[in-house]
């Protein structure tokens, strides 16, 4: 799926298209419809971890207090979901994994993927997590794979304006029906359920293009230990 960027105008114009109505800039309704736009792409976003577009693979990313790996780094994209954390490269070596676990520090590193429960200590702060110990042999960098961090803010930065192309066709139906649902309250039912079916039907052959990438084969989501050997694909 390339990756291509749209205009806000024309964000804006198909909306207004799908309405049946314009609005000028700074006015109240249009204000509204800005909200209801970064709603849809946000909504879009979290649908799944992978589009291409706020998809990161393997990472080197700097371990901090010994055994976290922050949302945030210098001159690097925030972290919105960790997917996979890596001992080394994984373009280069499939080798150890990590398990971690998420807070509001980011990920805090459990220990290796494969040997469960194996050099794991309880927090003397008794928070329910477990931390590797602290010592000279613990890296100092990692791989993460991960899905940055996304908060749409559109509709403020002039008519050319940069919009995701495969995004923009959901955020302007998605838009549309809900402002007439919310202005034309006593509409026919039946033609708001048929115009909720064509907006997910867009999302969805969005997503449709994820799927023939047949990334849940990859190495990046495909995952697989057994009971006798622990073993990872």
């Amino acid at each position: 799926m390339a990756l291509t960027n749209d205009t806000y105008l024309n964000l804006k114009d198909l909306t207004f298209a799908l309405i049946g109505r314009e609005y000028a800039e700074g006015t109240a309704s249009l204000n509204r419809l800005k909200s209801l736009w970064n709603y849809a792409a946000k909504k879009a976003y979290n649908q799944t971890n992978y589009w291409e577009r706020f998809l990161v693979f393997g990472e080197a990313r700097l371990i901090a207090n010994g055994n976290q790996v922050p949302q945030s780094e210098v001159n690097k994209d925030d972290i919105g979901t960790y997917l996979r954390i890596y001992k080394d490269d994984p373009d280069v070596s499939r080798g150890t994994e990590y398990d971690f676990m998420v807070n509001s520090n980011g990920a805090t590193i459990t220990g290796a993927g494969g040997i469960p429960q194996s050099g794991l200590y309880l927090d003397p702060l008794d928070n329910g997590l477990y931390l590797q110990p602290n010592n000279s042999e613990d890296p100092v960098e990692v791989f993460v794979s991960y899905k940055k961090a996304y908060n749409p803010n559109y509709g403020f930065s002039g008519q050319d304006e940069e919009v995701p192309a495969e995004l923009l066709p959901y955020m302007a139906h998605l838009a549309a029906y809900t402002w007439q649902r919310s202005v034309d309250q006593n509409s026919d039912e039946a033609n708001f359920s048929l115009s909720l079916a064509l907006v997910n039907s867009i999302l969805e052959d969005e997503l449709a293009k994820i799927s023939d990438q047949n990334i849940a084969n990859s190495y990046l989501v495909k995952k697989i230990r057994t009971n006798y050997n622990q073993l990872i694909i």
